[in-house]
């Protein structure tokens, strides 16, 4: 197992190559966490290749680390594969987090994951408005609508 944990732009990003047992990952996510302390910094994005999928995260610990770096309300974890399995396995623990409100996402483009890892909007902003909106007369809603694109055609009435 190799890995490698630095800061960028905003965010700490953490690759692991060729990761085989689960105490390699134990070590790994270790590791993050006290780097993640020591840069104050709780916007990670792991890369993972190489390696072995793990779909029993419970058993390994891996959710209790993510719970650790989730104490910050504006943390955001981006998980990135390279391959289907990996994937797979990402979309578990994505899920598995998102239940216990966790924000951590799995990504399979590395431009969107780091797009995401870095947006500081809250999403608690975002739930606001969308509240306000539900709250909203029928005619307010209607009014918030995006129009639909007509691409200069006009629509004819038959008399």
């Amino acid at each position: 197992m190799q890995y490698k944990i630095a800061m960028q732009r905003g965010f700490l990003r953490a690759d692991l190559l060729e990761r085989e047992t689960a105490e390699e990952t134990r070590t790994f996510l270790r590791a993050v966490v006290l780097e993640s302390v020591k840069h104050g910094c709780s916007r990670i994005l792991v890369h993972v290749r190489s390696s072995k999928t793990l779909f029993t995260v419970e058993r390994y610990g891996v959710l209790e680390t993510f719970k650790k770096l989730a104490s910050d309300p504006a943390h955001r974890i981006a998980l990135l594969g390279d391959t289907v399995e990996l994937g797979m396995s990402h979309d578990y623990v994505a899920l598995l987090a998102r239940q216990q409100g966790i924000s951590l996402r799995n990504f399979q483009n590395e431009s969107e994951a780091v797009e995401w890892v870095r947006d500081r909007r809250q999403l608690q902003d975002r739930r606001h408005r969308s509240e306000q909106t539900m709250g909203a007369s029928p005619e307010q809603r209607r009014s918030q609508r995006r129009k639909p694109r007509t691409d200069g055609l006009t629509k004819l009435n038959p008399p």
